[in-house]
């Protein structure tokens, strides 16, 4: 019994502590436990078209009542009218006004600002003068007065100008600034900062390695991000949307080019993107924090995939380019096929090795988004050894509102092994068609064409003849 009741006596002075720490911990203010945890982060989600959502988080030191609060190191191209403020402690902070300051300090707008006060120069000789400024054109023109007096126009060498203060209005960066009501007492609040901006773009670019059998492909892709925003984002959890965003035009001026240098960046491979829905787009997440600095060009890889089976074709297309045939290079975009991941829209390279095992460039192309589960055609150029000609023969109007057309399609072959082509005839534009007559097997398509494939030997020709028929 007496250990039972030592046991009830030690049990009772633990919940009383515990219910004591718990008591102590809802008396302290919230931003005083948030402070422990918290850590100033931002995130930068990046879309295709020169735009990017900023999501700042930091520790904020806010006076009680009415007072102004700067927030610097914000992008330069803000879109001031995208910007949300958000306490993330409920303790009734509220946002009276917002500015956004972007007269940003330069030897300009100073002499502007200046124009009617004292500054001082400073000759190369060492010889100080004083006056008002009253104007920059053809020299420096100060006066004795602030109204006239004595003037004159300093046009000589000069080593420095000396202004007394720095200007109302002028900012050493641009800045957003909060007219903030704070009811409680605690100083320091976490809050969150998000905004849109441009300058800050990305794009894909792929580099597809093919095998001496033109039927397998190695496939890397490198996402290539621009920042021309006007701020370093340091350790951000960066994310990538891939998808065409509509957006409403505005009348921002676009700021003039800066120059850019290049970065690669190292590529981990547990810690790369990783691709997730989002509504009716792709959202890629970097596994791992990095820094997106201002006039920077940065590169991280996105995907790499071996073994893509593949396969070389060859189109003739004789109403675009009567003499050329296109050479194509498709694969399909499965799990099966060693692929099976959404791909953003971009710029691909493709390469394959020479008899020196030396990878020589052989083409490129831009593909649009593609999802999984579809085709991806890349145009490589057109073949050296392998040339059309495409001819109408007969022309006769059946009726007032219909017409036959005969063509003649000769394909030749001088490559040394036999190949495969398919010649493709468009007939968009005509609200009726068909084909009445055809020398060999064609497939009609939903994009209103007709595609005759045909096999041609080494060294060899093949002639294509068919009638079509139109009625409007």
């Amino acid at each position: 019994m007496r250990q039972k009741i030592n046991g009830l006596k030690s049990f009772l002075i633990f919940a009383g502590l515990t219910g004591l720490l718990v008591l102590i911990a809802s008396l302290l203010p919230q931003t005083l436990l948030a402070e422990e945890k918290f850590k100033d982060t931002v995130e930068v989600t990046v879309y295709n078209d020169d735009l990017a959502l900023i999501k700042d988080q930091r520790m904020l030191e806010i006076p009680a009542g009415n007072g102004r609060i700067a927030f610097n190191d914000v992008a330069a191209r803000i879109d001031p009218t995208s910007v949300m403020f958000r306490p993330l402690t409920r303790t009734g902070l509220r946002v009276l006004e917002q500015n956004y300051e972007y007269d940003v300090v330069g030897s300009t707008r100073l002499f502007q600002k200046y124009i009617g006060q004292k500054i001082a120069l400073t000759t190369t000789k060492g010889e100080r003068i004083q006056g008002y400024l009253m104007g920059t054109e053809g020299g420096i023109i100060l006066a004795s007065k602030p109204n006239g007096g004595e003037v004159s126009v300093i046009t000589g060498e000069i080593q420095s100008i000396t202004f007394p203060d720095l200007p109302d209005g002028l900012v050493t960066r641009p800045t957003l600034v909060w007219l903030l009501h704070n009811p409680s007492k605690d100083a320091q609040q976490p809050v969150e900062v998000t905004y849109l901006t441009g300058g800050l773009s990305w794009k894909a670019d792929y580099v597809a390695t093919v095998n001496a059998g033109d039927d397998r492909v190695d496939l890397t892709g490198w996402v290539t991000l621009n920042n021309q925003c006007g701020v370093d984002y340091k350790n951000a959890r960066l994310k990538l949307v891939a998808g065409d965003v509509n957006r409403v035009p505005d009348a921002q001026p676009k700021r003039a080019k800066d120059f850019l240098y290049n970065t690669l960046e190292e590529s981990v491979a547990d810690t790369g993107f990783k691709e997730e829905s989002f509504i009716e787009y792709h959202l890629y997440k970097l596994g791992r924090p990095t820094t997106l600095q201002h006039n920077q060009t940065k590169q991280v890889e996105l995907l790499s995939a071996t073994s893509v089976a593949a396969k070389k074709r060859f189109i003739y297309e004789g109403a675009v380019n009567p003499k050329k045939v296109k050479v194509m290079l498709e694969f399909d975009n499965t799990e099966k096929n060693n692929l099976g991941i959404p791909l953003p829209k971009g710029r691909i390279r493709v390469q394959k090795a020479d008899s020196d095992n030396s990878l020589q460039f052989i083409g490129e192309d831009r593909i649009d988004h593609t999802p999984t589960d579809e085709k991806v055609r890349i145009y490589l150029g057109n073949a050296f050894d392998i040339v059309g000609e495409r001819i109408r023969t007969q022309v006769v109007n059946v009726s007032e509102r219909s017409r036959e057309e005969s063509y003649r399609i000769t394909l030749r072959n001088h490559k040394k092994e036999a190949v495969t082509i398919t010649a493709i005839e468009s007939m968009r534009g005509w609200p009726e068609w068909k084909i009445t007559k055809a020398d060999k097997k064609y497939k009609t398509t939903e994009a209103s064409m007709a595609e005759f494939t045909v096999d041609i030997p080494p060294s060899g020709e093949t002639v294509i003849n068919y009638t079509v028929r139109y009625k409007w």
